[in-house]
């Protein structure tokens, strides 16, 4: 069994939980009662579950880390793997990619849009070392996983390499043909008041915004530098997608589906 539902982006936070942890902690409960557990449960986390605990040393988060999310999204993630754990006859295997982008995804598409209408929009001044996942090379995990038969362990995924924040912006104007841009590196202080008003606003509507205090806080995160070495070793993982690959790929599919 492969569980990848879940929540991003919600109007209370508290549905974060509700969704991410509780329900998925339900439906294992459920499968044993039933007596219909599965050979292995793969669970699709998130690298986010560890939060900002090298961001002044910009070293690689790894599996040996203890986690320390700073996301109502991240915290769910971590409960729902905790709760998992606790069920010594469930075979479990925890996927945590960092951040995926491909075809159909939204929250990256908006920054391809923007470089399109000729903004680019940067998160803070200082240096900031971001990695990327490629969606096709989730699902290769996932498919090793099955075949290597693990169980009641964790993985990261990324494509193995760390880019700097205007890589992928850089990446995105050169596949939409260098269109002339102004950039704008807006100040922490000043995202963080956007991102709670937005979310306030948003909240009033009863709607989601892209915009709130969770994206602040993973904006705000200046290393997401990570280790797939274990990935590598036990699953035989090999990213077949780079960023430029990546983008590539997925800009030419926004294009196709009319999204750009």
């Amino acid at each position: 069994m492969v569980h990848c539902a879940g929540v991003t982006k919600c109007v209370d936070p508290v549905d974060f939980d509700r969704v991410n942890h509780l329900q998925t902690l339900r439906l294992a409960r459920t499968l044993r009662e039933l007596d219909m557990m599965p050979r292995q449960f793969i669970f699709l986390s998130t690298l986010s579950i560890f939060g900002p605990i090298h961001d002044s040393a910009f070293r690689p988060i790894s599996l040996d880390d203890e986690p320390r999310p700073n996301t109502a999204y991240g915290q769910s993630k971590l409960r729902a793997e905790q709760a998992l754990a606790a069920m010594p006859d469930l075979p479990y295997v925890f996927l945590r990619p960092t951040g995926v982008y491909g075809p159909r995804e939204r929250d990256y598409f908006l920054a391809m849009q923007s470089i399109k209408r000729h903004v680019d929009f940067a998160a803070g001044r200082s240096r900031q070392d971001l990695t990327f996942v490629y969606v096709a090379d989730v699902v290769q995990a996932v498919f090793l996983a099955i075949d290597k038969e693990v169980k009641r362990r964790a993985y990261i995924l990324s494509d193995g390499q760390v880019y700097p924040s205007r890589t992928f912006s850089d990446l995105i104007r050169q596949e939409l043909g260098n269109p002339w841009v102004l950039r704008f590196a807006c100040p922490l202080w000043l995202l963080r008041i956007i991102s709670s008003v937005a979310e306030w606003w948003a909240g009033l509507r009863r709607r989601t915004s892209t915009l709130n205090r969770d994206k602040y806080r993973i904006m705000s995160q200046r290393s997401w530098q990570c280790d797939i070495r274990p990935t590598t070793s036990d699953l035989g993982y090999r990213p077949e997608y780079d960023l430029a690959r990546g983008v590539r790929e997925t800009v030419a599919w926004y294009r196709a589906e009319g999204w750009l």
